[in-house]
């Protein structure tokens, strides 16, 4: 009886270390797209963006890099939250105006917890100040760490995966302990 309540919750603990792996990856899949209709879709004559990509989990500041043709050589990275309200709003500056030229731009920003997240790269319209050439990038936002330390649980692919191993591999040495207790009691007269 005691081997059987024993392979029971070895089990009953491999099957949880299952369903944790597997919803810690649909999870981290479903970064919400939060991006609103875009006003006016660059084209690839006008803006490039390199880096972040799309669905990237990003940390503060998060460097945006590509090129871009503006007037004046400069533009702006707008990043939104999910209800449309304005994380972050810097100017930035490509090498030149007159071509399509590279750029790298920090972006420094503030959340308390991960945030879903829609980033503009665009130029303002010199007829009105309207966004023109938008480049539209969903990101998740990572908070500020203490010290510059990970945080525990933080979502990282490590964690996801390494939880799980660790108690598949408890459901595992419970089990041979089960049957362990198993011969070792067959075996008496």
């Amino acid at each position: 009886m005691k081997v059987f309540v024993l392979l029971s919750v070895a089990a009953l603990i491999c099957l949880a270390a299952f369903y944790h792996a597997n919803a810690a990856a649909t999870s981290a899949n479903q970064n919400a797209n939060v991006c609103a209709a875009n006003p006016d879709p660059a084209t690839p004559d006008f803006t490039q963006v390199d880096t972040p990509s799309a669905g990237d989990s990003v940390s503060s500041p998060v460097t945006v890099t590509g090129r871009i043709l503006a007037f004046e050589a400069t533009f702006r990275i707008v990043i939104f939250g999910a209800a449309g309200n304005t994380i972050a709003d810097v100017q930035g500056m490509a090498a030149g105006g007159t071509e399509l030229s590279p750029f790298q731009v920090a972006v420094p920003f503030s959340v308390t917890t991960e945030t879903s997240a829609c980033m503009w790269v665009f130029e303002r319209s010199a007829r009105d100040g309207s966004p023109i050439h938008v480049v539209q990038i969903p990101l998740r936002l990572l908070p500020a760490t203490a010290g510059g330390l990970p945080q525990t649980g933080d979502g990282s692919q490590s964690d996801s995966a390494s939880w799980p191993a660790a108690v598949s591999l408890a459901g595992l040495l419970l089990a041979l302990s089960g049957a362990t207790v198993a011969i070792v009691g067959a075996r008496r007269p």
